[in-house]
């Protein structure tokens, strides 16, 4: 299905009227809030997170294909219809263009640590690692074809590729690719926990995956297979529990299974066509592509306690507590 969201983000391609810094509102709250863009139209969406309800809606320049908080109020974004990534700053209440690349930018992923920025372009199937602080481009190495997902663990940057069908490993010290290894057909959605890399995706079009897949981070090798929904396309996990969190956007449910044991514990339903998830100690929040909604789902019990009607097609999500 990702492949199909970043196909309507080409083809909503808009024109700026300038790339110069422009306004913006936000909520004026101390209580924490979502920021979800849209694939269907230019919105950002603010969302009360403890009143469950939508603060406003407001124009994001053009559809983001993904966002990233990288701290300070400020969100870094990626749009296919733009050639430069973007910066939302919350507290100075402005957007601006952050770095012109290319059209074509999907996923995008941040280490604190490093102060480095990592951005997956389909259009040249490369990954171009940005150092933040100065706002430059510091390395673009080529990967498979059409990456779509990323994931950082242990000095090392994990590229998942949807048309190549493998994943491309990265030292990120080195700035070399040093391995890759292949996994299901049309792969999407990846997270890494421990000693592993999990990995979903669509598989091929005669016979739809119900899987996730894992594999050890060190040497690329299968582990195991854990039967889950429909199609898994999304991962969400932290240190508040020992659960990962699947979304399985064929099956419109999310399913918590054990990371140690690998079992399935639950499953509930939400939206029609999830694809993305994020969450605190005390929720998850889904955004559901095609009913329009973020669903609200409570850590503890595993239950729906909310289905929020947004504007037409949600999808990055960003927590700002």
């Amino acid at each position: 299905m990702k492949r199909s969201i970043f196909i309507v983000l080409i083809g909503l391609i808009m024109s700026l009227s300038g790339c110069d810094e422009q306004h913006f509102n936000t909520p004026k709250t101390d209580d924490p809030f979502l920021i979800i863009s849209h694939v269907k139209e230019s919105t950002l969406t603010f969302v009360d997170i403890n009143k469950k309800k939508v603060i406003f809606s407001e124009e994001s320049r053009s559809p983001l294909s993904d966002m990233v908080n990288i701290g300070g109020g400020k969100v870094i974004a990626t749009s296919q219809s733009e050639d430069f990534l973007m910066l939302f700053d919350m507290n100075e209440r402005i957007s601006r263009p952050l770095l012109k690349l290319n059209q074509g930018l999907t996923a995008i992923h941040y280490e604190p640590t490093l102060h480095l920025l990592f951005v997956a372009d389909i259009m040249k199937d490369k990954i171009h690692i940005i150092d933040v602080d100065k706002e430059e481009v510091i390395k673009s190495m080529k990967v498979g074809s059409f990456p779509t997902d990323l994931q950082v663990a242990n000095g090392t940057l994990f590229v998942l590729n949807g048309d190549s069908n493998d994943v491309t490993v990265i030292d990120i010290k080195q700035q070399k690719v040093v391995a890759a290894f292949p996994v299901l057909e049309r792969p999407a959605g990846m997270y890494v926990d421990g000693d592993y890399l999990w990995i979903g995706g669509h598989g091929s079009f005669g016979n739809l995956n119900k899987s996730v897949f894992v594999y050890s981070l060190k040497t690329g090798k299968f582990v195991e297979e854990i039967d889950v929904g429909l199609m898994p396309v999304a991962f969400f996990g932290d240190d508040y529990s020992p659960f990962l969190y699947v979304v399985c956007h064929g099956d419109h449910a999310v399913y918590k299974v054990h990371k140690e044991t690998k079992e399935i514990i639950d499953s509930v339903e939400v939206g029609q066509n999830p694809n993305y998830i994020s969450g605190n100690e005390e929720g998850l929040f889904v955004t559901n592509l095609d009913s329009d909604t973020v669903s609200f789902i409570d850590r503890d019990s595993f239950e729906l306690v909310e289905e929020l009607r947004v504007p037409a097609g949600p999808y990055a999500i960003v927590l700002e507590e």
